[in-house]
């Protein structure tokens, strides 16, 4: 069984990528997640499952964003530890 490796050095870019990538994907997210809720509303159906699982993602992703923040603002993103 591997072992994992907890404690990992990212450069400010490294995270600067991450923190981009995730803004991209939320943004496409949210606007998928409104979409299937317009659809929900329309025709019902598996657009609600659709609408909560996205937003639940959408959710997942700010918070992410929010402790990356957080992070950046305690000390910088040099060392990151899970």
């Amino acid at each position: 069984m591997t072992c994992l490796n907890l404690t990992f050095d990212l450069t400010v870019e490294d995270m600067d990528l991450i923190e981009t990538a995730l803004r991209q994907s939320h943004d496409r997210l949210s606007d998928r997640c409104l979409s299937y809720e317009h659809s929900a509303w329309v025709e019902g159906g598996q657009n609600r499952d659709k609408a909560r699982r996205t937003g639940e993602t959408v959710t997942r992703i700010q918070a992410l964003l929010g402790r990356l923040r957080e992070r950046e603002m305690a000390g910088g993103p040099a060392q990151v530890s899970a």
